[in-house]
């Protein structure tokens, strides 16, 4: 008997006559429904229009306005799947930084179906990378692992490989204020080519528009980005 991943609670799957007669392959959950609970979906909240973030109303948040200032004409219009709330935060804590890769399975097919729908259209899907040190210690991208069978570019390598003050411990001043920490690694230009980027989670942005500028002065027409958790 399959048990949740968060709680251990014994899942129970019940098989429709609808599914018996479609032929399709058995999707069995990984979580029980009062975990699924805690966290925040955004499909059918309101959401700004540049990152994501709840809201109000559709209208560019501060933050995006502030990006406007700074001299980002496009913003990067980021889809995040999940509000980052206390059971988003404890998930990535697990997930992220113990290291426990079976919850990569959690959000793994949602993920992975939210970026299908840009692979459909011709979007080259890169994510943002971890450096050596840390891929060291954890064993695996954390980005990648919330994906199943996608192709993806890995155009991206960290300047600095080790010693980095990581993203995490920093403050939102710190985030901000953090140099262009990417190079291109890439074998050729990217002349017109649609880009996503996709993450964890969408912070304050830093990292992800010092992404999109190099990808942009290697060609790319359009940078959007996807992430788990805004």
């Amino acid at each position: 008997m399959a048990k949740c991943l968060m709680c251990g609670t014994e899942l129970v799957s019940r098989l429709s006559l609808a599914w018996l007669l479609s032929l399709q392959p058995l999707i069995l959950p990984v979580l029980c429904p009062q975990c699924q609970r805690q966290f925040s979906p955004l499909a059918q909240q309101t959401t700004c229009p540049g990152c994501g973030r709840v809201q109000p109303t559709t209208k560019l948040c501060q933050d995006c306005q502030r990006w406007q200032k700074m001299g980002e004409t496009e913003l990067l219009a980021n889809q995040a799947l999940y509000g980052y709330n206390t059971a988003m935060k404890d998930y990535v804590q697990r997930y992220k930084f113990t290291g426990d890769y079976q919850w990569r399975l959690i959000f793994q097919r949602e993920f992975t179906a939210a970026v299908q729908q840009f692979v459909v259209q011709e979007w080259l899907v890169v994510p943002i990378p971890v450096d050596e040190q840390t891929f060291e210690v954890r064993g695996f991208n954390q980005v990648l692992g919330l994906l199943d069978r996608v192709s993806t570019a890995n155009l991206l390598q960290f300047k600095q490989q080790s010693g980095r003050i990581k993203q995490s411990t920093k403050t939102r001043k710190d985030r901000m204020e953090t140099m262009q920490p990417f190079v291109y690694c890439g074998q050729q230009k990217l002349s017109g080519q649609k880009i996503l980027l996709i993450d964890d989670i969408y912070t304050t942005g830093r990292t992800l528009y010092h992404a999109k500028h190099v990808l942009a002065k290697q060609g790319a027409s359009q940078v959007r980005s996807l992430t788990l958790a805004r």
